[in-house]
């Protein structure tokens, strides 16, 4: 198993949290900070912005993760008026090997256009789907509004990815207390099912989910084959506090449409 698979996981714990703010705390823009740790050691970081007609998410490598495997993500993704996707671009420097993805939803058409940019090699596909849908950031956004509020709850969110249209299962299944950047907290604990494989990683279809009492995702935590991985929560902005996200990673002459 390459090293990579456990550093990539930051971002999918991370965008299986955001869904679950469901009780209107983050539903506006806000800015939110997360600290990752494997096996208790601390990891990596990831910061998430939602502006009200984009999402960010930017994630890294800090301390040992980035000296053993130095590795940074930018997510973008442009809302349509509605919140569904117009286009999402996917920037990675992976041991200082960069990459780039693009996706455009053509709703008028019926299709998504892919292309994956590396130094080397560019290639272009097209996929015939049913739109408007979601890619896997903007859904996970999409359900703040699902009104969370006890065990036995389920949603299904249709997620695009790999080509195709996914079925993503989310379950209530208890109240428990955790210990989070406040102290001891009573969380409602949610399981989320993931049939497919994300466009960043590959990694284990079912993960763990901490909500408070008012929707803020206090933690998320998943297995991998090297290990457990956890995300916390530890900082939450809003309105004139919400510091700017990074323009881009990627050095000039990529292509800087967007």
């Amino acid at each position: 198993m390459k090293s990579s698979v456990w550093v990539k996981l930051l971002l999918v714990l991370l965008f299986l949290m955001l869904p679950f703010s469901s009780f209107g705390t983050v539903a506006g823009p806000c800015y939110l900070r997360f600290r990752v740790t494997w096996e208790f050691i601390p990891v990596g970081r990831i910061e998430l912005w939602n502006t009200g007609r984009e999402l960010v998410a930017y994630s890294r490598t800090t301390g040992l993760g980035a000296l053993i495997f130095p590795f940074r993500s930018l997510w973008r993704t442009r809302l349509d008026p509605r919140g569904f996707p117009l286009k999402t671009r996917i920037e990675v420097v992976e041991r200082g090997h960069p990459k780039l993805k693009i996706f455009t939803f053509e709703v008028g058409k019926g299709r998504v256009v892919r292309e994956k940019l590396t130094p080397h090699k560019r290639v272009r596909e097209i996929y015939r789907i049913p739109l408007p849908a979601y890619d896997e950031l903007s859904a996970f956004w999409a359900t703040l509004a699902h009104p969370w509020k006890a065990p036995g709850e389920r949603l299904l969110l249709p997620v695009f990815a790999r080509g195709r249209i996914h079925r993503v299962t989310l379950e209530a299944r208890a109240f428990e207390e955790i210990r989070t950047f406040r102290g001891w907290e009573r969380a409602l604990r949610l399981e989320a099912l993931m049939p497919f494989e994300s466009e960043l990683i590959r990694r284990s279809r079912r993960l763990k989910l901490y909500l408070s009492p008012k929707g803020l995702p206090l933690a998320g935590e998943g297995d991998i084959p090297l290990g457990h991985l956890k995300v916390y929560l530890e900082r939450v902005l809003a309105g004139s506090r919400i510091p700017p996200p990074p323009g881009a990673l990627l050095r000039k002459g990529w292509p800087a449409s967007y």
